[in-house]
């Protein structure tokens, strides 16, 4: 059985010390055959390309700029940036959206515009968007005006089966609606697993499985029962267990599924 994560950031220091035999021997024993690696930063994105140069067909690189880093973006980024999505080695522009848990970073107006220049640069580029939304508390402001930027400013045409995903989803099912309405996939991780989170295990399976990607976000965010610890993208299939009991479905149709969305959304071969 194999399984891909969708969005992992491996190239985090809490790899420094294992990474190699991570990549080369763990990963591949869990059944993990490929690894997105989110670039966020432009300090991470030469890094990010470099994990795909050593590890060719392994690990496919997304780049983009994280909300929380929106202040600090220059137009010499968004020139390089611009530049380096033309690469065939980037599949996707991310992970980008909007964050109002650090508002002290980066103020809405601040993200608002970084969020919108990537929106017309994934137009520009015909790639997917990996979206980055989250909410201060049960205010779910950041959710309308995340899908009124899109629906102002994107075009939503891709080369791949499917023009984005909503990375990490923690929301109400009128959320999950919003944007399946816009074609996007939702991203699911460790969250799912968590006890206080049965509306997010409700959503998905009002939803079903084939709006659904498999993710890490790792190093952060590790499945129940591994809570506390490092996460990595060998804790997918631990994820998919749970995801299958919980749904009373075959572990081996969500892996087959989870995998053909994932090539799909990335124009994985």
């Amino acid at each position: 059985m194999q399984w891909i994560d969708s969005h992992a950031h491996l190239g985090d220091p809490a790899f420094d010390a294992d990474r190699e035999e991570l990549i080369t021997t763990r990963l591949p024993q869990a059944g993990i055959c490929a690894a997105v690696e989110i670039g966020c930063a432009p300090q991470e994105w030469t890094d990010t390309l470099s994990l795909t140069e050593k590890y060719p067909g392994f690990i496919f690189a997304v780049l983009g700029v994280h909300p929380e880093y929106a202040a600090s973006f220059s137009a010499q980024h968004a020139a390089r940036l611009t530049k380096l999505l033309q690469d065939k080695r980037v599949l996707a522009v991310g992970e980008t959206g909007l964050d109002y848990t650090c508002l002290n970073q980066a103020d809405k107006e601040t993200q608002h515009q970084l969020f919108v220049q990537s929106i017309l640069l994934a137009n520009q580029v015909q790639k997917p968007l990996v979206l980055h939304v989250r909410r201060e508390a049960e205010n779910y402001e950041v959710y309308n005006d995340t899908f009124t930027c899109l629906k102002h400013h994107w075009s939503a045409h891709t080369h791949t089966g499917y023009p984005g995903v909503l990375h990490c989803f923690c929301a109400r099912y009128e959320e999950a609606k919003q944007a399946l309405d816009l074609g996007l996939l939702l991203g699911i991780n460790g969250c799912f697993t968590y006890k206080k989170n049965e509306y997010i295990r409700e959503v998905i399976k009002k939803v079903g499985t084939d709006k659904i990607i498999l993710e890490t976000d790792c190093p952060y965010l590790s499945p129940q029962g591994k809570r506390g610890t490092r996460n990595d993208p060998s804790n997918i299939p631990l994820l998919a267990q749970f995801m299958a009991d919980y749904l009373d479905i075959p572990l081996e149709s969500l892996s087959q599924q989870t995998v053909l969305q994932t090539k799909r959304l990335y124009g994985l071969p």
